[in-house]
């Protein structure tokens, strides 16, 4: 399916030097004679850029999307630079800053800095953007979550109870709720059964072109993609024909042209054409 459309996302990363780039090719089966030392490279570079304490210059945010372009790159969740970055998060789980700091909530959330500190606007990857300062710290510890799932850390007690306290929460807002289930996809098996009824929920919203009201396409099928259930693969698959067509001549989906759109887009495109 899509040959058209997977051809000139083929050109569009073929030159690419990034985390994206290399994550591109892999998807398209169509990796770079140097990809090999250019993920070493971009690993090496990362952990270049973390202090003693395994942080990115003390910020949650930046520490969470190093280690997670760690592991996208190959590096296992017991490499040092994932080990020592993951433990860096798990360090901010509980502190002061946090979403629902009165622990309403549950407790487990992971903190982004003090209230004082500047973190709106938050864009993701697909082009989102929270700038309300709550939503924000509630992204950010969702994030974090997925972040230390992925490397490994599911059976702490504090992710444990950030996980519940997820499961726990309805969020209204169409944005935050994909959210949700991008880091509650990380989760161990004994999760997945509590996570289906909000998989299905999310599949009823899904209108007949595969978009969703409110929110972004790139945004949902971004989050859908971690999660390891065939409701959230075949919402994906609805959603790949729009993908296709927002394609430029580029190869790019967007106008910025955004390299992290389009990883997103080859994908999800991946994802209908081999229907695993």
């Amino acid at each position: 399916m899509f040959p058209v459309v997977l051809e000139r996302a083929k050109a569009f990363f073929r030159d690419r030097e990034t985390v994206e780039g290399v994550v591109a090719r892999r998807v398209l089966n169509a990796p770079g004679s140097d990809d090999v030392e250019l993920a070493d490279h971009l690993i090496r570079e990362r952990r270049r850029r973390s202090r003693m304490d395994g942080s990115l210059g003390g910020s949650l945010l930046l520490t969470a999307q190093a280690a997670w372009d760690l592991m996208e790159l190959g590096a296992p969740p017991d490499h040092a630079g994932v080990v020592r970055m993951a433990g860096y998060l798990l360090t901010q789980q509980n502190l002061a800053g946090r979403w629902s700091e009165d622990g309403v909530a549950g407790d487990g959330f992971f903190s982004p800095g003090p209230q004082r500190e500047p973190i709106v606007p938050l864009e993701l990857p697909s082009g989102t953007v929270f700038r309300d300062l709550d939503d924000a710290r509630f992204v950010a510890s969702c994030l974090a979550l997925r972040t230390v799932l992925r490397a490994g850390h599911e059976e702490r007690a504090a992710v444990r109870t950030h996980l519940d306290g997820l499961l726990s929460i309805h969020a209204f807002d169409p944005h935050l709720a994909f959210v949700v289930l991008g880091a509650l996809g990380m989760a161990p098996p004994r999760y997945h059964e509590r996570i289906g009824a909000l998989i299905e929920e999310t599949a009823s919203r899904q209108t007949a072109d595969g978009t969703w009201p409110d929110v972004t396409v790139f945004h949902a099928v971004d989050m859908l993609f971690g999660v390891p259930s065939a409701a959230a693969r075949a919402a994906i698959r609805t959603a790949a024909p729009h993908i296709a067509s927002l394609q430029r001549e580029s190869g790019a989906f967007d106008t910025r042209e955004s390299e992290a759109i389009a990883l997103i887009a080859v994908r999800g495109l991946d994802v209908a054409r081999t229907r695993a």
